[in-house]
């Protein structure tokens, strides 16, 4: 399988999101759902891509915003989240209790779960529950590559300053599911530039 991934950034929140293709199929995923989800449309499009499932790392709103016009856009594809927080996409359930209700109530969503691949089309992911941020918080791995969300950034870690946020339980994911991993891993954050798990193991203030 040949990888290639690209990203988008919203203008409000430099909040990521990843078009995943496998060049030899076309198949393709989206991860996250920003606040401008034409971007990665128009990438898909530009690409030439078959999108076969939304896959969220956790439901924040700038995770979210976009989903129903990436449904228009790409059809009843499936939207995967981890069963923690799929209320949030099923029912409109606001994730955090500081924020108000939300408009997102969508069908066709299926469960991430750590030890069982999700798979879409021809690509397969490795699933790790990576809470803390965010009680259903996932990291997704592929092939050299690692989808964090909100958990590790290049330099820092997601907030653990809302009401069901466990920064023990983030560190503690973070070392023990993550930072053994190879070294030359790449790692796409919820926001922020790539890194490498390397270069997060020897120099991320938060995890020496």
């Amino acid at each position: 399988m040949r990888l290639h991934v690209e990203v988008t950034a919203d203008r409000r929140f430099g909040t990521n999101s990843y078009l995943v293709e496998d060049e030899d199929t076309r198949d393709a995923v989206v991860i996250d759902s920003n606040l401008e989800p034409d971007l990665v449309i128009d990438l898909a499009r530009h690409r030439g891509v078959d999108v076969k499932a939304i896959v969220l790392t956790h439901t924040d709103l700038d995770h979210i915003a976009g989903l129903h016009e990436l449904r228009q856009a790409f059809g009843p594809v499936p939207i995967a989240v981890h069963d923690t927080e799929r209320e949030v996409v099923e029912a409109g359930k606001p994730l955090r209790r500081e924020f108000g209700p939300l408009a997102t109530r969508l069908e066709l969503v299926v469960s991430l779960r750590e030890g069982e691949p999700f798979r879409a089309g021809s690509l397969e992911f490795d699933v790790l529950h990576t809470p803390g941020h965010s009680p259903g918080g996932v990291s997704l791995k592929i092939d050299g590559f690692l989808f964090t969300g909100d958990a590790l950034f290049a330099g820092s870690i997601g907030r653990s300053d809302f009401a069901n946020s466990d920064g023990r339980a983030l560190i503690d994911g973070i070392r023990e599911k993550l930072l053994g991993l190879p070294d030359d891993l790449i790692v796409y954050s919820g926001h922020g530039p790539a890194t490498t798990i390397g270069r997060e193991r020897r120099m991320n203030p938060f995890l020496t």
